[in-house]
């Protein structure tokens, strides 16, 4: 045999080998996780839509690599800090919200051949987090975690196959308010509903200003049983219409008469005669000093509920109150929208001050049912 033939004979055994490896190894399906390891084989998994990754995630959040620890032979960890608002949390007992500047701890495979996540030190990553058996937060390369960015410069070739980098932000904003328009629907309020646990307005108890008595009946019929006679607005549940000045929230509407919860908890009715001014909540925060709430998802559409939402970065304020001017509302599909101005602080330091950083619409209403938008009553 010549040399020649020999290591065409070699090469072929080489090739041989290398297609029988291939074919014993399964590479790993669309939801594979890095906890799934496939000996004999890199890691392989098909690339896949952002929206699909975005969908499968317990958590997703832009976040800089700040650090890395070994934790075994196959496991590391990554330490991070949050650089916007979480498009997704992922739920735990202390409910938290991540925001920028929060730090979070994710666990991930050391080596690429079980799609282990490397660390970059200073690198951008987009993170699509899942919780594995032990109850700990897990990101790995098959779930679509990546580099989006190396010491502040966009990867230009980080994107999905349906995304460049330069978009994914605004399309992990327009998931994320899709996310949460379903949400608003789901808990958006029917005015007649009487088991309706939305606020919908506010009502004067215009007796009450004069030492007169309101009776709250079990039902909206004149027949019906009296369940208590309040003499003050403590006697229901109540806010503060104006500089103190109180009046009844209101959770359903049936011709003429009003459903509020007497200070206990028990819901009753007002008649309208029994009553003053109604006071609708889609025309109560307009042109007041007003605040986005803890129920506000973060999200602001350039159209009542239509267009690409930005997510401010604003979104889960610890502080809850998050200044803004509301110009006016719309109705859309029964469901009050407010056009707001997000404002970097309250007017409260002088107009020149209060810079308005987004601009645009939100839903009345957040996931939980509560007004995303109310006022401070008693001003500055």
């Amino acid at each position: 045999m010549s040399l020649r033939q020999g290591a065409a004979m070699a090469g072929m055994l080489v090739l041989a080998v290398v297609v029988l490896v291939d074919a014993t190894a399964s590479p790993p399906g669309p939801g594979a996780r890095a906890t799934d390891p496939h000996p004999g084989a890199m890691c392989r998994c098909p690339q896949r839509e952002l929206s699909d990754y975005y969908g499968e995630a317990a958590e997703v959040v832009m976040a800089r690599l700040t650090g890395a620890d070994e934790l075994s032979e196959n496991d590391r960890r990554l330490h991070m800090e949050v650089l916007a608002p979480a498009w997704k949390t992922a739920p735990t007992e202390s409910d938290r919200a991540l925001g920028p500047g929060d730090t979070v701890t994710y666990r991930t495979a050391r080596s690429t051949a079980t799609c282990g996540v490397q660390p970059v030190d200073e690198a951008v990553y987009v993170v699509f987090a899942h919780p594995d058996a032990e109850g700990d937060l897990r990101v790995d390369t098959c779930s679509g975690t990546r580099i989006h960015a190396r010491a502040g410069t966009e990867v230009e070739d980080g994107g999905f196959v349906d995304v460049p980098s330069r978009f994914v932000v605004s399309r992990l904003d327009a998931l994320s308010g899709l996310d949460a328009l379903r949400g608003v629907a789901a808990a958006a309020p029917d005015p007649t509903d009487p088991d309706n646990a939305s606020l919908l307005g506010l009502l004067d108890l215009a007796p009450l200003a004069h030492g007169g008595l309101v009776r709250v009946r079990e039902a909206p019929r004149e027949d019906a049983a009296v369940l208590a006679t309040i003499d003050r607005y403590e006697g229901v549940v109540s806010r503060e219409v104006g500089y103190e000045v109180g009046a009844a929230v209101v959770l359903a509407r049936q011709d003429g008469w009003s459903r509020v919860h007497l200070a206990d908890g028990t819901p009753g009715w007002i008649a309208a005669e029994e009553a003053g001014t109604w006071f609708p909540y889609a025309e109560l925060p307009v042109r007041r000093l007003a605040y986005l709430t803890g129920s506000w998802s973060g999200h602001v559409w350039p159209d009542p509920g239509a267009g690409n939402p930005a997510r401010s970065a604003r979104a889960g304020d610890p502080r809850g109150e998050v200044p803004v001017t509301v110009e006016e509302s719309r109705m859309v599909g029964g469901l009050p929208w407010f056009r707001v101005a997000i404002l970097s602080t309250t007017p409260c330091g002088g107009p020149e001050e209060a810079v308005p950083e987004l601009s645009g619409w939100v839903p009345a209403y957040g996931a939980d049912g509560e007004p995303t938008v109310w006022y401070w009553s008693r001003g500055c």
